[in-house]
Formats: structure tokens, C-alpha cells, sequence
């Protein structure tokens, strides 16, 4: 996942550079003709219509839809299909959205297709997203690859994600809803998960994640009813458990539960003996171990909580070096109540770009929770932190990038 090429990447966004690009600020709302599936179907027809010719699970939630995304290709690989994955964000190339088998697909075909795609949509006079356009191109490029199958998470929402233009998948799975992109998708749980219930098809088998709000749990279900949608739970863990490292934390068995009840559902039986574990990268992810270095991107309340509880079931007693960095319009109090569970000192920064930052604003819930804090506006390297402990990266995949580039290479 960490190969890429800079003036291929380049190469790529110069085509796309004229297209809006929501992901770049997500702290504000948008304007309904920014966030709506308008032009998705002219901008399908453009590609070919690839998602007709898929069979598709589509996945939504707030948290852990990436690394069920990411288990479900491995668990649908095993099993002997080929298989496309749609993923977001991505950390160091673009091709980590577009994924064969696992796998990063070759720049030839990217760039090729992405050329082919741009000059369709600028002879139609379209003026898609930037988001839109990689929802259709990866399907397309799926298509061009031979594959079958495809995973596709959706970027932020569900109802108005361009990822819901899919209208007949085989399958949906919603993992667990709290909040975050209150300014997008709503202030309760039960908004928003109502957003990520829009991804629901009339029939069409839902696999619902353990919820941890139950509010969250009611409005999905109630969707579900008025859609006759059939509704499934997650496996036991203790299936899972067989599958997965001993050491593997609660919060990624979980997610692996609501995969394999996918991979059930679809009729496939994968091989244990040709299972291989994704590179879930930024999820509780050890890129070194002198000194001990972990990235983690929760991003929100439960996020931070679920990793504050990791910690201790699995470095019991440990005091951290914890460097946050949040994005802007993210839950940051509720971030930094969880976080401050975690013993040791905090380093307050902001996330590497593209992301808005919220240093301000974690910098006052910071002071109002009453941890022991530093802020460093710019980390450029391993001098910059204090030493003595293991360094935790956390608050956005855009913090744990931090972690990435300063430790991944030592």
C-alpha cells in the first residue's frame, strides 16, 4: 500500500484538478446541489454503466466499514472470486481506493481509464465531483479487470453518498453508527444513522453491525422494516477468533464478524489456508517496535473510546507518547474525553493536509479536560516528540500519516 509513484499521482489529480472536491473540507455544510445524487446517472452512462455488471456488497457506517471492507475482500478472495474493493480515504497514493484483489492496481490502466472517463464528462458539459467520478471510474475499472464482485464503502453518509447510485446490490452491511460530519449528516445518532440507512434496497439482505447507540439500532431497523429488508447479525465472535492473531483487538474482531456473515450470506466459503489478513493501515497498526510505535485513526467519540480500552487489554500498564490530530467540524470534547483515558502525555498537532485542521478546538478540549498537554503545530521529525515512550498516532488517518512518515522508513 505504501507504493506510489509521485509524478504518476500527479499525473492523475491534474486530469481530475478542475472537479470539486468535498473531501478536502468536511466541516462545513454544503449546498444540496454539492451533496446529491443528480448527476450520477448521466455520469454512469458516461462509464458504461459498470455497476450493472457487478455483483455489489455496499457498506456504510461511521466507524470500521473500511476494515470490513477490506476483510470482506480477503474473505471473497479466498474464497476463489476476483475481486474489486472502492475505499477511502487514501494515505499515500490513490490507487489505495482502487484495489484488485487486495491488491493496488497498476497506474497504466488508472491513468488510461481516468484520461478516457475526463473526456467524456468534459464533451457532455458535466460538472460531477471529484468523489463521484472515483465512484464510477473504480467500478469501471473493476469491470476492464475481470472482476465479479465488488466491496464499496461509501465516503461520508449513505442516502446522498454518489456510492448509493447503486440501486440493486447483492447485499448491504451497516457497521457501528455515532456521530461524526454532524454539519453533513445531522446532531443525533438517530439522524444519522437514518443517512447511513439510505443505503437500504427495497429486499435486498442487510447485515447490521453491533450498535452502540441504540437509537442508531431503532432507526436502521425501522428502515429496514418499512423496506422488507431482511436483517441479519454478525457471526459470534468466537468464530471469528479463529480466523484472525490472537492479539487481534475487540473492535477489528467485530467488524471481521459482520465479513464473514457477508461472505456467508453471498453463498462463498473461503479457505482458511488461503486466507491472508489485509494491511488495515492506520487501525491499530504497529509500524515499529523500538521504540513501539502504533497508528490508530479514530475519529470520532466511540472510536476513541474503543482504542483507549485496546490499549490496555493489550499493553496493560503502558504510558504513551499520544499525538492527536484532528480534523476540523469532528466531535473534538467527545474525542478527547475518550483519549484522555490513555495514561501519558499528549502532543496536539495539526493533520497532515488534505484535512482542515481542528487544533484550536482540540487545543481547548484539551485544557478543559484537564490533561497533561504540548502543542506542536508542525511534527517534521522523530526530534520534534518528546522520547522515553511508545508513541500512539491517533484523531484521523491524517494524524496516524504522521506516525507513517516519520517511522515506516527508520
Amino acid at each position: 500500500m505504501r507504493d506510489w509513484d509521485q509524478g504518476r499521482e500527479a499525473a492523475f489529480f491534474d486530469l481530475l484538478s478542475r472537479y470539486l472536491d468535498l473531501e478536502r473540507d468536511t466541516s462545513r455544510s454544503y449546498a444540496a446541489g454539492e451533496y446529491s445524487l443528480e448527476r450520477m446517472p448521466l455520469l454512469a452512462r458516461l462509464a458504461g454503466n459498470p455497476e450493472r455488471q457487478l455483483g455489489i456488497v455496499h457498506v456504510a457506517g461511521t466507524k470500521g466499514k473500511g476494515s470490513t471492507c477490506h476483510f470482506l475482500t480477503c474473505l471473497l478472495t479466498a474464497a476463489g472470486q476476483r475481486v474489486g474493493t472502492f475505499a477511502s480515504p487514501h494515505l499515500s497514493t490513490v490507487r489505495e481506493r482502487f484495489l484488485l484483489d487486495g491488491g493496488l492496481i497498476d497506474y497504466a490502466p488508472l491513468l488510461e481509464q481516468t484520461r478516457e472517463l475526463a473526456a467524456k464528462i468534459e464533451a457532455a458539459d458535466l460538472s460531477p465531483g471529484f468523489f463521484e467520478i472515483l465512484t464510477v471510474l473504480g467500478l469501471q475499472l473493476f469491470v476492464r479487470a475481470g472482476c465479479r464482485l465488488a466491496v464499496v464503502e461509501t465516503g461520508i453518509g449513505g442516502r446522498l453518498d454518489a456510492t448509493n447510485y447503486i440501486q440493486n446490490p447483492l447485499c448491504t452491511a451497516i457497521t457501528p453508527v455515532s456521530l461524526d460530519h454532524m454539519q453533513i449528516l445531522g446532531d443525533t445518532v438517530g439522524e444519522i444513522a437514518a443517512e447511513k440507512a439510505g443505503i437500504l434496497k427495497p429486499g435486498v439482505p442487510l447485515v447490521l453491525a453491533k450498535q452502540p447507540f441504540p437509537a442508531a439500532e431503532q432507526v436502521i431497523l425501522d428502515r429496514a422494516r418499512e423496506l422488507g429488508v431482511p436483517v441479519e447479525r454478525p457471526v459470534p465472535l468466537a468464530e471469528a477468533r479463529d480466523w484472525l492473531p490472537a492479539d487481534t483487538p475487540d473492535f477489528l474482531l467485530e467488524n471481521f464478524t459482520v465479513s464473514l456473515r457477508v461472505c456467508q450470506l453471498l453463498g462463498y466459503e473461503p479457505r482458511r489456508a488461503d486466507f491472508r489478513m489485509p494491511e488495515l493501515r492506520g487501525r491499530f497498526e504497529i509500524i515499529q517496535r523500538d521504540p513501539l510505535v502504533l497508528l490508530d485513526a479514530a475519529h470520532n467519540a466511540d472510536s476513541a473510546r474503543r482504542l483507549a480500552e485496546a490499549l490496555r487489554q493489550r499493553f496493560p500498564g503502558q504510558s504513551w507518547t499520544v499525538v492527536v490530530g484532528v480534523a476540523k467540524g469532528k466531535d473534538v470534547p467527545g474525542i478527547v474525553r475518550e483519549l484522555a483515558a490513555i495514561d501519558g502525555e499528549f502532543v496536539l498537532t495539526n493533520p497532515r493536509p488534505p484535512k482542515a485542521s481542528g487544533l484550536a478546538e482540540l487545543v481547548a478540549a484539551a485544557r478543559d479536560t484537564g490533561i497533561r498537554y504540548r502543542v506542536i503545530d508542525q511534527i517534521q521529525t522523530p526530534a520534534d516528540l518528546p522520547g522515553g515512550r511508545p508513541l500512539l498516532f491517533t484523531g484521523s488517518f491524517f494524524a496516524a500519516l504522521i506516525g507513517e512518515e516519520l517511522y515506516s522508513h527508520r
